[in-house]
């Protein structure tokens, strides 16, 4: 019972307070001045509250402009991470865009491309297991892919089409074990083949005892074989040993186009025996 008292106690002193008001009120109209020390002190008691009440609801309507313009900043810092985000989005496919022309420029700065046919293609996969060394193509036999048309950039030599479809084509990279390409040093002329050994450089094979190569010389594709022309880039030697009692020469290759990066490359449609010469690699 206690309780409930408490609990309504501050309703009733509310009401029997505006009560006393009314009343005060009303002795007053009838302009009786008996009441006016009793005005008087009704007013001292009520002011306070008064006041409070007064006070309570500016802070109430304070609290209320701030939260809705609080509300108000959070939408406008929203539109502006969202236009920001937006804005960044576009500048990074802007840039993609802009470094893909500046590839596919170099891609078409290779030598004679107006007299050699090609068909100009996009890398969309690669081999991920690390066991074999291959791209794929979105170029096929609709595009006039066939198999063993070489690709390449304008920086060297990257492999040959093994697998055609329609719309895609595999090419297997020079560096696969599986590969292998006559080839030449330049200055030195000196025959070798390169070999694949899945790894980033290439083996320089049956390159003679008396071979006169020079380290960081370039090789490039002899045009036997009957799959590259004559003249392709290949890379440079690199690790050359020379041992007295071997027939050979021990050397490696280094590719000069960076086959773990390449996005684009050409597909090259011109015939083994065709050749590129040596002078119009830059």
């Amino acid at each position: 019972m206690g309780d409930l008292f408490r609990k309504y106690l501050n309703a009733v002193m509310v009401i029997i307070l505006v009560v006393f008001t009314f009343a005060l009120l009303l002795a007053n109209l009838r302009k009786d001045s008996s009441t006016d020390i009793l005005e008087r002190a009704a007013v001292a008691i009520v002011a306070p509250f008064q006041n409070l009440a007064g006070w309570t609801v500016g802070k109430v309507f304070a609290v209320w402009d701030s939260y809705l313009y609080l509300v108000n900043v959070k939408d406008e810092n929203q539109r502006l991470r969202l236009a920001v985000d937006r804005l960044a989005f576009e500048n990074t496919l802007l840039t993609e865009r802009f470094k893909s022309y500046q590839r596919i420029e170099e891609l078409l700065a290779f030598p004679r491309l107006d007299t050699l046919p090609f068909e100009a293609a996009r890398v969309i996969g690669r081999d991920t297991t690390g066991r074999v060394r291959m791209i794929f193509l979105n170029k096929g036999s609709a595009h006039g892919v066939a198999r063993d048309m070489p690709a390449l950039t304008h920086r060297g030599l990257v492999g040959r089409v093994t697998l055609v479809s329609a719309t895609a084509c595999k090419v297997l990279l020079i560096t696969d074990v599986r590969s292998a390409v006559d080839a030449v040093a330049q200055e030195s002329r000196d025959a070798m083949v390169a070999s694949g050994a899945n790894r980033d450089t290439l083996e320089a094979r049956y390159l003679l005892a008396n071979a006169q190569v020079a380290e960081g010389e370039r090789v490039l594709s002899s045009g036997l074989g009957g799959v590259y022309p004559k003249g392709l880039l290949i890379g440079a030697l690199t690790g050359i040993r020379r041992e007295d009692d071997s027939l050979f020469v021990e050397a490696r290759i280094r590719p000069t186009a960076d086959l773990d990066r390449i996005e684009e490359t050409l597909i090259l449609k011109a015939a083994p025996q065709e050749a590129i010469a040596p002078e119009e690699w830059r």
